[in-house]
């Protein structure tokens, strides 16, 4: 082949693969991440807030996350908790995405059903990321309070004398959240003004550093190698406010079955005497009735 020809086609084909890059880092980048908060474990360190989408515009990257946020001001808390993971988000995506020349991170929560910025990452230069976090959770660490079982083994309230005649109120017009916990079940895509029971349960386990496998009714959860086997019973409009004992029965066989170390059953009606019998006779189980659900609460301690 002529010398002349042979760099021409060579020129030619450094051209087009340039230009093929130049396109490839300037037009937007986007990704959808389907995601299901209510049902992710998490590792020993923490939990990772539903990403829903991903993409790059510029050197702009903007990671939208499933997180519902109430009205006013974002708390700082868990502003710091998205913009972190919206990092982590861009450090995964650079495995298999040309995302050198990103030099700022924004990341996006929810609120009335439309993406709201909640703050952003200026990079120290295009593709430089801060050091990835340690395993524990770079917002709440490890657990600071007592093992969830135990502070419940402990003096808890006693059960209602009087059921009330109507329906029962939602569980959380009687329970209180801490700020931190408020932004922590947020974080995980857990609405606080409207959760239900079992989102609740699984939201809280997780910031008290459990590993939870499932949800919904049944599942497991274990901590520091305990394996905890969880029910979840909801109350059903119009029926009876308080656990009946089928119900406490069906629960004991279910644990017994499961080889669990633990048993533990959550509810938002109220608890008949017969609760304090159950635990006497089997001192592995805890019923976590609308009187205890506040005990519960604070026993996730989030310093």
């Amino acid at each position: 082949m002529d010398p002349l020809v042979a760099a021409i086609l060579i020129a030619v084909v450094v051209i087009v693969a340039l230009m093929l890059l130049f396109r490839s880092r300037s037009r937007p980048t986007s990704e959808s991440v389907a995601t299901s908060p209510a049902s992710r474990g998490i590792d020993d360190g923490g939990f990772h807030p539903p990403a829903s989408s991903f993409h790059v515009s510029g050197g702009d990257a903007h990671v939208e996350f499933d997180v519902p946020l109430p009205e006013g001001d974002v708390d700082p808390l868990l502003r710091d908790i998205l913009v972190g993971e919206a990092v982590e988000v861009l450090r995964a995506k650079r495995a298999h995405l040309p995302l050198a020349g990103v030099s700022t991170v924004h990341a996006y929560a929810v609120r009335d059903g439309a993406p709201v910025r909640v703050g952003k990452l200026t990079l120290d230069g295009p593709g430089v990321l801060p050091p990835p976090p340690t395993k524990e959770h770079p917002i709440f660490g490890r657990h600071h309070g007592v093992d969830v079982f135990e502070e419940l083994s402990g003096p808890l309230p006693g059960v209602e004398t009087h059921l009330p005649s109507d329906d029962l109120a939602p569980l959380l017009t009687d329970i209180r959240l801490t700020g931190r916990q408020d932004a922590g079940l947020r974080a995980q895509g857990i609405d606080t003004a409207a959760a239900s029971t079992p989102d609740l349960v699984v939201g809280l386990l997780r910031l008290g550093g459990y590993v939870v496998d499932g949800g919904g009714a049944a599942f497991t959860a274990s901590r520091d190698g305990v394996i905890h086997y969880i029910a979840v019973v909801e109350h059903i409009p119009g029926s009876h406010p308080e656990l009946s004992e089928s119900v406490l029965d069906q629960f004991m066989v279910r644990f017994g079955a499961s080889n669990a170390a633990r048993g533990l059953l959550f509810t938002p009606k109220y608890g008949p005497f017969l609760i304090y019998d159950k635990e006497r006779r089997q001192p592995k189980v805890r019923f976590v009735t609308r009187e205890r659900f506040q005990t519960f609460v604070n026993s996730i301690a989030l310093g």
